[in-house]
């Protein structure tokens, strides 16, 4: 049922905004005893106040989402979500008990944390980031519109980092435990196998573009080592801090060479 539809509603789509624009402050006291735990809080408190308006029960609701939590910080948003309908249908004297929520928590915290650092982390930041490097590339000979790839970067990347959190929020609530059967639909393994081949093809073309410019031989030929060069680095696993000072390093030697 749509959430403009419920009656009897005590957090309203307003709320829901709010706890939105909070999950941005998830991480900003970071623990390593417990995590997220203090980041959470601070997301739902607003809910847990309308919720208990008892400072007594305020204080328990506050205590129970003190413990331990950690997840991808997106898909946090969908458990915020999740949470704050629990609780509604606590406070409203339903089944849920206290335990029932901490489980909830636990378990689908780890999941949508490996869904997250997986789908963000592992394909659509280096797809985005390669998209505004093809651009830097095709521009290479005509600075005055490579600027524009870094805010094209942005604006790809929090296009879905931004609708994430929103729908998260939105459809924890109205779904709840369900939500796990919506992201299974959604296909997050084909879209992250679809990135990293699109984001070979990109640099296929990056490639291509470069290799056939009006380049002298020697120049076509030192690009094509160190592509190559980089290509058997990273096989040998080679971490990308080490790879980017190699590429700082080589960049400058370039510049000083031609």
């Amino acid at each position: 049922m749509a959430i403009s539809q419920m009656d009897n509603i005590i957090i309203k789509k307003s709320d829901l905004y709010r706890l939105f624009w909070r999950s941005f402050c998830l991480q900003a006291v970071w623990n390593f005893e417990r995590m997220q735990n203090l980041g959470f809080l601070y997301i739902l408190a607003p809910v847990l106040n309308r919720l208990y308006p008892e400072k007594e029960k305020r204080v328990q609701s506050y205590r129970r989402h003190l413990e331990f939590f950690n997840t991808h910080p997106y898909f946090a948003n969908a458990l915020v979500g999740i949470v704050a309908r629990l609780e509604e249908e606590m406070a409203k004297g339903g089944e849920v008990k206290p335990e029932q929520i901490t489980t909830v928590k636990m378990s689908m915290g780890g999941a949508f944390g490996g869904i997250g650092d997986s789908l963000f982390w592992g394909a659509w930041r280096p797809f985005t980031a390669l998209v505004a490097c093809v651009l830097v590339i095709i521009y290479l000979r005509k600075w005055e519109g490579a600027w524009l790839a870094p805010l094209f970067f942005l604006f790809l990347y929090n296009f879905l980092h931004f609708h994430t959190r929103i729908k998260g929020v939105m459809e924890g609530y109205e779904k709840k435990t369900k939500m796990v059967r919506l992201l299974k639909k959604r296909h997050y393994s084909r879209t992250i196998w679809s990135s990293r081949l699109i984001g070979l093809g990109l640099v296929l073309l990056a490639v291509i573009i470069i290799f056939f410019r009006d380049w002298r031989a020697i120049e076509r030929l030192y690009f094509l080592a160190f592509f190559l060069s980089i290509v058997f680095l990273n096989r040998r696993r080679i971490s990308s801090a080490k790879l980017l000072y190699l590429l700082i390093g080589i960049s400058c030697a370039g510049a000083y060479i031609f």
